[in-house]
Parts: structure tokens; sequence; C-alpha cells
């Protein structure tokens, strides 16, 4: 019962979990339009916990809280978050569960979602450690955690221990780990003090620039990487790297950036019109695929994607790698793709040295 990489056969994992209906403070129009999001959301996720299922994985889910607004110190919780996208703030490494906190108000609470989850686990013979709750600061809430991570981290929140545990990417008896994204110079001090394996920085990559290391590439087994190439890290080059840059669609950073952006110029990520605009012109953009080397590696021959990818998958056909498809038709909305909405808990496989 342990786990050290992220492509050993997997055993257990958490899918990301959602009501069909919000408590937001927002207008009655917004609501509807929010409200649709989260059911065509929770309809993917109970779609993906299905397809698990069926492979023989155990699979759990966090129960989502009904938490209304609430005024903690400097900061409010104003529309406190579903627990949809585990991987932010969870890692398990070996026999541990790391928790950690991000700058984001909205997400102080998510922890209470996954209690029974990771006491049981606990009770099974885990470790359980965990951040110290930090002081937070309100922020405009136009902006994501993304398109501000030096001014939110390392400036107004430098004196908290802050880190996003999806900048982490198990290797065997290593991790490698990103630097410039979210997180500060405490948050990662923390990891290093509690988690007891060589840590291999990834840098000048763009992969290292975005924060997230999940985004980019993946491995199959411990000798493949598939990766765009402004993604690889250094430590991977000597690997058997499939090069992806003309094989996956992909949105450009840009993007990204400009849907950041509508956030401000439409009022805000709950507003009617950025809604009405999410459901109409940006929701097209996860069709054109944005998160497709977020996959989740069940086996090293069994792969999830939330599209189709013909040239790919041919590749990894002759490759004798299935590869299962489970659409996320609101990837983007989230910020997230099946790697994200998931956290492996369990992989059958022994720690082994895997970086050389």
């Amino acid at each position: 019962m342990q786990i050290w990489t992220n492509w050993d056969p997997l055993k257990e994992v958490i899918v990301g979990n959602c009501e069909t209906t919000s408590n937001l403070n927002i207008h009655p129009e917004s609501k509807i339009l929010f409200d649709k999001i989260l059911k065509e959301t929770k309809e993917d996720l109970d779609f993906l916990a299905k397809t698990l299922q069926k492979l023989g994985v155990t699979v759990w889910r966090p129960k989502p809280l009904s938490l209304q607004s609430i005024q903690l110190h400097d900061f409010k919780i104003k529309n406190p978050t579903f627990p949809i996208v585990p991987r932010d703030q969870y890692f398990v490494y070996g026999k541990s569960i790391y928790q950690t906190y991000t700058s984001m108000p909205d997400r102080f609470f998510d922890g209470m979602s996954y209690y029974e989850i990771f006491c049981d686990l606990y009770k099974r013979g885990f470790n359980w450690i965990s951040q110290p709750p930090p002081l937070l600061k309100d922020f405009n809430d136009n902006t994501s955690w993304w398109s501000e991570p030096n001014y939110r981290y390392n400036n107004v929140l430098k004196d908290q221990i802050l880190w996003h545990t999806a900048t982490m990417f198990k290797c065997g008896d290593s991790l490698i780990v990103n630097q410039k994204g979210p997180g500060n110079s405490l948050g990662y001090d923390w990891i290093k003090r509690n988690i007891e394996c060589e840590i291999f920085e990834n840098k000048g990559t763009h992969c290292d620039s975005f924060g997230h290391i999940d985004h980019g590439f993946f491995m199959s087994n411990d000798d493949t990487v598939f990766s765009l190439s402004d993604w690889l890290p250094n430590v991977l080059e000597n690997k058997n790297v499939i090069e992806l840059d003309n094989i996956v669609q992909k949105i450009p950073y840009e993007v990204l950036v400009q849907i950041g952006q509508n956030y401000e110029n439409k009022g805000g990520r709950y507003s009617f019109d950025w809604l009405q605009n999410w459901l109409t012109e940006w929701r097209g953009y996860i069709q054109e695929v944005c998160f497709d080397t977020n996959v989740l590696v069940v086996d090293s021959h069994n792969i999830i994607f939330s599209n189709v990818q013909p040239k790919l998958f041919k590749i990894m056909e002759n490759m004798n790698i299935n590869c299962i498809v489970c659409p996320i038709r609101h990837g983007l909305f989230w910020e997230s793709g099946i790697h994200c909405l998931t956290l492996d808990i369990v992989r059958h496989g022994n720690k082994r040295k895997i970086i050389h």
C-alpha cells in the first residue's frame, strides 16, 4: 500500500466531485448558467469514476460541503469551492499524504471534503501531514492564480507557508519539482523538510514557468516520456522521448491568458456575461484540446484522455497502449484535465531509481 510513480498499476484513486447546484450569492440568471456547468461537470466526473471502476480501480469520492460565505481575519471566503480538483493541494508519495494550502481563499476549507478519505488511509497505515493554515488576503476575483503568481505568493503572502502540490512529479525515489509556479519559498522549504527523497528542480523549461508540472508531458513507464518539446524536464532528456509538437493539438498559452483577462472584462467568473460567454464562445476551446497531455496513466497499457487525439492514439496503439476517452466538457473552466481532477493514492510498484 504505497505509491512511487505516476504510471505503476493504479489500485486506488480519488476522483473530484461536486453538487449539481450551488449556494453562490450571485444573480439568479447567473446561477442558472453556473448550475448547468456544475450539472455537466458532475456527469463527466461520475463517468470518469465508473470508467476507472470498470478497469478494476478502487475509486474514492470527496464529499461536497454546503458552506456559506465566511469572514476570517483579513480575508473572506466568498464562494467556497466544490472538491473538483484534488491534485492542486494534495500529494500522496510512498505511504504519506501531504496536504497544502494555496493563495485562494475559496479553497481554504477544501480539506474538509477529503477528511474521511484521508482518515481512513491514516487508519490503514498512511501518514497524514498538513501545512499549517495560513493567514490569507483578499485578491481581485477577476484574476487567476496563474496570471499573477509572483505578486500573490512572493510579495503579499511571502510570509505564509503556501504550495501547489501539482508542481511535483513522482519519479521513483525522487521528485521533479517546478519552482517558478504557484507557491513560495517557505512552502517549498516545507516540502523539502517533510518529503524525504532526492529532489530535482525543473529549471529552464516552459513547464517550470507555467507552474503545474503535469500539463505538457507524461510518462507511460520508467523509460518512456511523451512530451511537448518546451515542457520536457532536463533530467528526463535521456529517456525515450516521444515528441508531441506536431502530433497533439493544443491551445496557445496566449489563449489561456486571454481567458483570464476576460474574467475582468466581463465582470468576473460568476457574472452573467462571463458565464454566457463561456457557454457559447469559450467552451469550444476545450474541444480543441488544451489539457490532453494532462492524462491519468492507469498502467503502462491503459491511459485516460479527455479528447480523441488520432495521431497520438495511432502511435500508442503501435506501442500496445489502450487510449480511453472520458470527456470533460468544462475542464478549461476549472483549469483542469483528467490528471488534475484525480489523485492517485495507491499504485502497485516498488521504490526505485528512475532518474540516472
